[in-house]
């Protein structure tokens, strides 16, 4: 067992003789520690989807010393992390195991969901579909890791950056603005892969306003907040 620290560095990866790609990045650490801080000493859930060899399920386990840990893997590690732990075998998108899983191990909904998974656009937002409102509790935290595989153009949705990224050119417009006219100005950006949904979830987080100016809107994620880090975009769900 990793020795809870009181102050920082709380979170901790099992030491490893060689590196694993799989691991998470030590810049990651610090930032759930933030986020998650008000849940060390309680009894919660966390559900992790991608878990490599199980470093991370270790981690949470240690971290959160009355946390229910489950994590799920196409391909599981075939380890034995005591009693809290759970490591099922499934797809992130498989409605139907997230509903076994949920109903036999949280009940009451999980506190935290972590998706670690693919880190493809089109699986991420779908895992998202399933997960978010059923089984994540009002208030929980939803963290999509690693959506700069968008980036990558060797990611297999990913794609290269088309223009240099400058101050200079964030008001770059595919119209002129003018103040005597009223015209809708679109600032495009790079939108592909897992970068991609990221910008379209600032549109749920708008429900409310999307709304009120009478844009089509139906059933969108209540997220009621949004925190975008270098390798982590962390969601507050509503209701809390």
């Amino acid at each position: 067992m990793l020795r809870h620290a009181r102050g920082r560095d709380w979170l901790r990866m099992p030491d490893r003789a060689e590196y694993e790609p799989g691991v998470k990045p030590a810049p990651y650490l610090p930032i759930y520690e933030g986020l998650l801080a008000p849940l060390r000493w309680r009894r919660c859930a966390i559900l992790e989807l991608g878990v490599w060899a199980g470093d991370s399920l270790a981690m949470w386990r240690d971290g959160f010393p009355r946390a229910t840990i489950v994590g799920l893997d196409v391909q599981p590690p075939d380890v034995d992390l005591g009693d809290r732990v759970h490591i099922v075998t499934g797809d992130q998108t498989d409605a139907a195991i997230m509903r076994e899983i949920r109903e036999r191990h949280a009940p009451g909904g999980f506190d935290v969901i972590v998706d670690d998974a693919s880190h493809m656009g089109v699986s991420s937002a779908r895992s998202l579909q399933v997960l978010f409102e059923e089984h994540l509790r009002p208030g929980g935290l939803y963290v999509l890791e690693d959506w700069v595989t968008g980036y990558q153009a060797t990611w297999h949705d990913g794609g290269p950056v088309q223009e240099t990224v400058s101050a200079a050119t964030l008001d770059r417009s595919t119209v002129e603005m003018r103040w005597d006219v009223s015209v809708p100005i679109a600032l495009p950006s790079h939108d592909i892969g897992m970068v991609g949904v990221v910008k379209r979830l600032v549109d749920h987080v708008a429900r409310g306003t999307l709304a009120y100016v009478d844009a089509p809107v139906d059933a969108p994620l209540s997220i009621a907040s949004m925190q975008v880090f270098d390798g982590i975009v962390a969601l507050r769900k509503a209701g809390g």
